[in-house]
């Protein structure tokens, strides 16, 4: 049995994504050049976005701002909403360093905010997984996540999703090995797209023979629950555990997956 534990340098995966949902604070707009400007360090770059939405029954649209900070190579981005703060990054290598980014988002955040009623934590991990040429999909990832084999009918691919449950918090995953799907999940393209380069196009790649493994960790709380800094890192830990622990799991993937990752194949 291959040792999963530990830094992956061949590593699948693309995004990693944590996302505290709260009560509304409607201030925020405010304060954001001020919020900005103490974490222009790590994300010198800010984006204003305007979201219009139409209400059913009136006339007329509802129009919320919201602001993406970003690093200068875009690989780390703070998406601040009146109701949300969602840290994302395509460069991550360890959860430590990802935390860091988090407590420090908190530690400012909270400081203009005073307190915090949280409704909502979620970690999420999207995985490409690469085929190279000769290798067949069953070779990375086990086949109850896979196409159900039929007789006389040939297996083209296709999208598995669960639900679990894991102590107090709730677990989705999905596992898509279709073809023509896109390599990145359809609704982190918003999110995509309002990081990108102001005018460019945004391009993204069909799945061809890969797999993608998104796997998203989170908690819901009935109403809205009071949390400060060291709360709010530690239901994130928690969350990230038990994503990580999914995607290491003896029944996810295979010794050949994680001996190739680990840079023995």
């Amino acid at each position: 049995m291959t040792n999963r534990t530990g830094i992956l340098p061949n590593s699948p995966l693309m995004y990693a994504i944590a996302s505290i949902r709260f009560a509304p604070w409607q201030v925020l707009a405010k304060k954001i050049d001020e919020i900005h400007d103490e974490l222009r360090e790590i994300t010198p770059l800010i984006q204003t976005i305007q979201v219009q939405r139409a209400i059913p029954g009136m006339q007329g649209e509802n129009v919320t701002k919201l602001w993406m900070l970003l690093s200068s190579n875009r690989k780390l981005g703070i998406h601040l909403a009146p109701d949300q703060l969602l840290v994302f990054s395509n460069k991550y290598t360890r959860y430590t360093e990802f935390e860091a980014v988090l407590e420090k988002c908190l530690s400012i955040l909270l400081k203009h905010m005073r307190f915090m009623d949280v409704t909502n934590t979620g970690v999420r991990y999207v995985d490409h997984i690469k085929v190279r040429e000769g290798e067949d999909r069953k070779q990375y990832i086990l086949e109850h996540l896979l196409t159900a084999n039929f007789s006389g009918i040939t297996d083209v691919g296709c999208v598995y999703v669960g639900s679990y449950k894991s102590g107090d918090y709730d677990l989705r995953v999905r596992c898509t090995s279709q073809p023509d799907a896109l390599a990145v999940p359809e609704d982190m393209i918003s999110l995509l797209t309002m990081s990108s380069e102001p005018g460019s196009t945004l391009r993204l790649d069909k799945l061809n023979d890969g797999i993608l493994l998104d796997i998203d960790a989170y908690k819901v709380y009935s109403t809205p629950t009071r949390m400060d800094k060291e709360m709010v890192l530690n239901q994130l830990r928690n969350l990230h555990q038990i994503a990580n622990d999914f995607f290491r799991h003896n029944d996810v993937c295979t010794d050949y997956a994680f001996k190739t990752w680990k840079g023995e194949i």
